[in-house]
């Protein structure tokens, strides 16, 4: 879960920084994972990423059965100019 959930914010960073936005313009982010539980053994990291970034949005946590594949966690974003 640790490494998949650094992996996403570095894709979602690379993907908005591409696009031409910033990360501290995200206004909703929804988190999919298939174990809460095991999500928040490494949540320190999401955290220190959202301090980082000074991002404040409305945010939804969902558990879910499966995601693609192997994976345990996705970011969703939605951000403006």
């Amino acid at each position: 879960m640790k490494t998949q959930l650094i992996e996403s914010i570095k894709n979602l960073e690379k993907v908005i920084t591409e696009a031409g936005y910033d990360c501290k313009n995200i206004v909703r982010l929804n988190i999919y994972t298939t174990s809460s539980e095991e999500l928040f053994t490494c949540f320190d990291i999401f955290q220190n990423w959202m301090t980082k970034h000074n991002i404040k949005q409305a945010s939804t946590l969902l558990e879910v059965k499966s995601l693609f594949e192997t994976l345990k966690v996705e970011l969703e974003v939605t951000v403006v100019k």
